[in-house]
């Protein structure tokens, strides 16, 4: 049995928030940055700290695999499906956040 990956990731702002997030993915899915090699469906846990030290641990898969950037000495990032219910919840709690907040482009995050 493979050990999964596990990352951390610290969502302290709406700005943070509005770049790990993505909506298209359901319930919801986050950017993280990766240092290793991953595929398509691998599962992995996030460790996620949101505004207010909320803390969350999900489980997810890889939906997302982004190019490589070896110029710019960029981490790739992939792309997460959050899972289960504790998905589903951390997926609302962020809608909710992101609907709470004054930007526009946080209101977007809200809407969809």
């Amino acid at each position: 049995m493979k050990v999964p990956g596990f990352y951390s990731l610290v969502l302290e702002d709406s700005a943070a928030i509005a770049k790990a997030w993505i909506p298209f993915l359901l319930p919801a899915g986050l950017w993280v940055s990766a240092r290793r090699e991953h595929v398509l469906g691998e599962e992995v846990v996030l460790l996620v700290q949101l505004l207010e030290g909320d803390r969350h641990s999900v489980e997810g898969r890889v939906a997302w695999i982004g190019a490589e950037n070896r110029s710019q000495g960029a981490l790739r990032r992939i792309g997460i499906a959050l899972d289960g219910s504790e998905g589903a919840e951390l997926a609302a709690r962020i809608t909710e956040l992101a609907a709470t907040s004054a930007s526009p482009a946080e209101a977007l995050l809200a809407s969809s």
